[in-house]
């Protein structure tokens, strides 16, 4: 079996080989920098050399962790000193950055491109799914993808992640209270644009294996948004762009949320997401006990905690020994951590946990 049809069983609670090898979506800058020193060459990519299989989307400019603007903003310096910068990015948001840190921090958030209506209504040019440049040239698509052996997903940035993004955490609870019905237009464009973008997509390349559902709505003990406003404003939005999908061929929905989400997660699979990632541990997310309450309507990516890996291997052990024999017995799941590697796991404890998964992916196959 190759890497698309060990990810398209796995997904459908279908017997495969082995799980995919997904074990984390990725590492901190830093991690590298650290594992360089300890053995890791640093002319090859780390993914490649651990023998991570490929986690591709398909070109589109379809939003991920913002909306997708075209054009994009331009980028703007509001002010420079030596400790830091404050600058207008692409996304419309303006921002300071420690200079020192060189990305490593959070910035500091200062201004969202959307305070009123006014402000909306002048950014929704830079947000029309049919707008030139949106979309690749489909032979080149087609010719580039004809042979994969590995799953391509197409992004969104979704229900809140988007209007989170125009107004800002702070300024978005406030406008579910004061400006339900601007809310509610924003509703109505993100499923109108992602529903267009699958049409658009799907007519002209048959080969999308997931959507990939970026919220982040979550924080360590809950939502950041109540059940109630999920259902309200996000749901039906939800329920028409998942039906518009599975009616143009895709069939998994991979909802990707930090912190932890179990308060939200009726609403989602009610709506049709089948599939949930990182369930980080810090958080509380178990996968055990999410898989007996929803049995195999929920696939899962993840779910190790990161922290018992960085622990050392006593601690890795127990950790994957708890959850990833009982869940590759039951299907549906793709072993991996709960998030990117953190810099305070070294590379051989790392390359321990690969060998321990990968064996245990062999014994019992997924």
């Amino acid at each position: 079996m190759d890497a698309r049809e060990r990810f398209r069983g796995q997904m459908r609670f279908q017997r495969v080989d082995r799980p995919i090898r997904w074990e984390t979506l990725g590492f901190w800058g830093e991690t590298v920098e650290r594992w360089c020193g300890e053995g890791l060459p640093r002319e090859i990519d780390p993914h490649s050399f651990l023998g991570l299989e490929p986690i591709r989307f398909i070109e589109v400019s379809s939003g991920f962790v913002t909306p997708a603007y075209l054009p994009p903003f331009q980028r703007e310096t509001v002010e420079e000193t030596p400790q830091y910068v404050v600058f207008r990015g692409s996304d419309g948001i303006v921002r300071r950055e420690f200079r020192a840190h060189g990305g490593r921090s959070m910035p500091q958030w200062l201004r969202f491109p959307v305070e009123s209506r006014a402000d909306w209504e002048a950014i929704r040019a830079r947000l029309d799914p049919d707008a030139p440049g949106r979309y690749p040239d489909w032979d080149a698509v087609r010719l580039k993808y004809a042979d994969r052996t590995y799953p391509l997903g197409m992004t969104v940035c979704g229900a809140y992640g988007s209007p989170r993004s125009f107004f800002g955490e702070q300024r978005l609870a406030y406008a579910y209270f004061d400006d339900p019905g601007l809310v509610s237009e924003m509703m109505e464009w993100w499923a109108d644009f992602y529903v267009r973008l699958i049409v658009n997509v799907t007519s002209r390349f048959s080969g999308i294996d997931y959507l990939y559902l970026w919220e982040d709505m979550c924080f360590k003990t809950g939502p950041l948004i109540s059940p109630a406003f999920v259902e309200r404003f996000m749901m039906p939005g939800y329920e028409r762009v998942i039906g518009q999908a599975r009616s143009c061929g895709i069939d998994t929905f991979l909802l990707d949320t930090d912190g932890n989400a179990e308060a939200l997660l009726d609403l989602f699979v009610a709506a049709g997401v089948n599939a949930f990632f990182p369930l980080e541990a810090a958080a509380g997310m178990d996968p055990i006990s999410v898989r007996r309450r929803y049995g195999h309507r929920l696939a899962f990516w993840g779910g190790i905690d990161k922290r018992a890996v960085a622990a050392g291997r006593e601690a890795m052990r127990e950790e994957v020994m708890k959850k990833v024999p009982p869940l590759l017995k039951d299907g549906g799941f793709i072993p991996g951590l709960d998030h990117l590697v953190p810099p305070d796991t070294s590379y051989d404890d790392f390359r321990a946990f690969l060998d321990l998964v990968r064996e245990l992916g062999e014994k019992y196959g997924a």
